[in-house]
């Protein structure tokens, strides 16, 4: 079975919860919120948080794994700064999405008139009861900038489990994962392989897991405490790179410059400290602490933490 991921943006909790309660099961509560529906041949998972606006982070995240995003219009009618920063976060990905419109509270122009200038005023309108279970997924699909290639796992928590040993939960984002496949720690010791002994879909062991889906591995070969600090599983086969390049955008609501100064990398999963400098013309450099899988055309953000009007400050397409 293959999977999409879906995010699912907006600052009223309220609304949010009533909407994922609606449409999906909720299956962790633990960090990320994960909620999971099966139609059609594809199994959904939903994914949401709760520590916005304080935190970017989260919704960084979700944004960065995610093929499809949910942006549920606020039923006050009235756009706040953290609603704003969602749409620009999601523009700086590139990700496709469906602007939920919700319990008849907002006109579909003045929706789309009150997020002029970011990516999300383009998306597909929908119109909604946020307590109806009827949803229509055709247009969520697997993002086109995924590798075609090569196997890579997000790996968001790692732990140790009596009489079975080391698991690790994460998300399939490209290829799919078999029993007895050797994957690699990154970043991890180099030349070693973990070989995966057990594949597992909400406690339902599998023999093997396509993209797109939440999932457990029982992993031998390495101790959980050896993955606190590795972020992805691959097969080898990606390159790995402290010092990528890439083409930034800048969001036209992001004022300051970049060069020189020391922000964050949203990355496929994982957010990063990065040390920002000229590249070439058009382009910066990224010095990160540690090696990370990239590929052509990877989709990432510039995030600068201590932004006060905004976060985001505009989008970053890797070249190799």
């Amino acid at each position: 079975m293959e999977g999409i991921i879906v995010g699912v943006f907006g600052t009223e909790q309220e609304t949010k919860s009533a909407f994922e309660s609606s449409v999906a099961k909720k299956s962790e509560a633990e960090g990320i919120s994960v909620f999971h529906r099966v139609e059609g041949g594809h199994r959904y998972s939903f994914l949401d948080t709760s520590d916005y606006p304080g935190r970017i982070q989260g919704y960084a995240r979700i944004a960065s794994i995610s093929d499809h995003a949910l942006y549920l219009f606020p039923k006050s009618g009235r756009l706040s700064a953290p609603d704003g920063e969602l749409a620009v976060l999601l523009g700086s990905l590139e990700l496709p999405g469906t602007l939920e419109l919700m319990d008849g509270s907002v006109a579909a122009k003045t929706a789309t008139s009150a997020l002029r200038g970011t990516a999300v005023a383009s998306y597909r309108v929908e119109e909604r009861f946020s307590t109806s279970s009827a949803i229509d997924l055709s247009h969520a699909g697997p993002r086109q900038d995924w590798p075609s290639k090569g196997k890579l796992v997000f790996i968001d928590r790692t732990f140790s489990v009596k009489g079975v040993g080391t698991v690790a939960l994460g998300f399939v984002l490209a290829g799919g994962i078999s029993i007895h496949d050797q994957l690699r720690a990154i970043p991890g010791p180099d030349g070693s392989r973990i070989d995966v002994k057990g594949i597992q879909v909400n406690d339902v062991d599998i023999e093997h897991v396509g993209r797109g889906i939440r999932v457990g591995l029982s992993l031998r070969g390495v101790e959980a405490r050896d993955l606190e600090k590795s972020y992805w599983l691959d097969d080898g086969s990606f390159a790995l790179s402290d010092s990528p390049t890439f083409r930034f955008a800048r969001s036209p609501f992001y004022k300051q410059e970049i060069i020189g100064r020391d922000l964050h990398l949203q990355l496929p999963g994982e957010m990063l400290p990065a040390g920002l400098s000229d590249g070439g013309p058009g382009l910066v450099r990224a010095s990160l602490p540690t090696p990370v899988p990239v590929w052509e055309g990877m989709k990432t953000a510039v995030v600068d933490l201590n932004g006060k009007a905004l976060r985001i400050a505009g989008s970053a397409t890797l070249i190799l």
